[in-house]
């Protein structure tokens, strides 16, 4: 096992960046499930900012105000209408707004300004008094302004989504395996291309193929390597999601976010195979990884949400493995079961994806290899 064992040993120089990205992901998983809520997009509630009223009015038009201000907001009490009161119970978070409506149905509105509180109540007030101020110069008496205002107010628009679709928010899973999609792909490029790079260096190849070494074993113990490290790496991030979501991937949707994880690692290792024979440069590497990882998050849906992509984006990422792969994230999120079929075509996808990298790499570093020996025969022959 001496291939393997070095493998090991130059893995071990650049396990920096390795852990660098895996870090700074981890990090970015922390914030997001300190952030974000599983909640429904239908579960939307409006603010219902807390008021104090003072009616020194007290007309059918400031008991009505006061009425619907009870629907749209809560009604708290207050001592009194004094600065130094008003300003105490604002301070102290009791009340959001004080509501003062003096004879002749003159408003005074005391808030904190500039917080949303404040602009949801006067807009609640003002979207009673325009109203009101609309019928009364239509021509309506006062009592009946008032009837029309109420049941003005009291309708609300029906809304319901195209095609039936429902919509809810993603879970916290879903974000740590959809952002998988980029820092996964750069893990295996920076940190196992720069290893490959070193057995294939011509010297290294020529003392091995002179050795007694057996060349099977030589790429065995090279390929037990590189899966090795891909399964660790994803063993590192599946324990890591399952002691931040509190054991949601012990789920059937966790055994389908894992399972494509595996298939995205395969196709990561393939890049990294592939990085690594086309150049020795460690700074072409570098870009290289930064450079696919980033285009293929922002193109494919993982750092900008495919609702903001343009249908011609959308078209180009289909030829994307990231795609495939967010796909199938986001499928597993919503209906593990019901698109089951889909998302394990969206797997079988990304081995395609890996398959057809790694024929295109083993073709393009065979070509030089074929032309060199047919010119060594020739020359032998003449």
């Amino acid at each position: 096992m001496q291939v393997f064992k070095s493998y090991f040993k130059i893995l071990n120089r650049h396990m920096g960046q390795m852990i660098m990205y895996l870090s700074i992901f981890i990090g970015i998983m922390v914030v997001l499930t300190a952030t974000r809520t599983n909640k429904a997009e239908g579960d939307y509630e409006a603010i219902k900012p807390k008021f104090a009223v003072f009616d020194y009015d007290n007309s059918s038009e400031s008991k009505a105000l006061t009425e619907y201000l009870k629907k749209t907001c809560i009604k708290k009490n207050i001592k009194n209408d004094k600065k130094e009161t008003m300003q105490d119970e604002l301070f102290a978070r009791n009340v959001n707004c004080v509501l003062i409506i003096k004879e002749g149905f003159s408003l005074d509105v005391v808030t904190i300004p500039g917080t949303q509180a404040a602009t949801t109540f006067e807009s609640a007030i003002n979207s009673f008094t325009k109203t009101y101020n609309t019928y009364i110069a239509s021509g309506y008496s006062e009592a009946d302004a008032l009837a029309a205002v109420n049941t003005s107010l009291s309708q609300k628009a029906s809304v319901s989504l195209l095609n039936g679709k429902s919509v809810t928010s993603h879970s916290g899973i879903f974000y740590c395996f959809s952002y998988l999609g980029w820092v996964l792909l750069v893990m295996m490029i920076a940190g196992i291309a720069p290893v490959l790079q070193v057995f294939s260096k011509k010297e290294i190849k020529e003392r091995t193929s002179c050795s007694s070494y057996k060349f099977a074993n030589y790429n065995r113990e090279l390929l037990l390597g590189v899966i090795l490290t891909g399964l660790v790496v994803c063993a590192v991030i599946f324990v890591s999601a399952t002691i931040m979501f509190k054991g949601s991937t012990f789920s059937f949707s966790g055994f389908l976010f894992t399972l494509n994880m595996l298939c995205y690692m395969l196709v990561s290792l393939a890049f990294a195979f592939f990085i690594s024979k086309i150049t020795s440069n460690s700074e072409i590497l570098n870009m290289f990884a930064n450079t696919v990882s980033l285009g293929m998050a922002f193109l494919c849906g993982i750092f900008v949400p495919e609702e903001f992509l343009s249908d011609g984006i959308i078209k180009a990422a289909h030829f994307l493995p990231a795609y495939w792969y967010n796909q199938a994230v986001k499928n597993i999120d919503f209906h593990p079961v019901k698109e089951l079929g889909f998302i394990f075509m969206c797997m079988g996808i990304q081995l395609l994806f890996a398959a057809a990298i790694i024929v295109v790499t083993l073709r393009i570093t065979k070509a030089p290899y074929g032309i060199k020996k047919h010119a060594v025969a020739a020359a032998a022959h003449k």
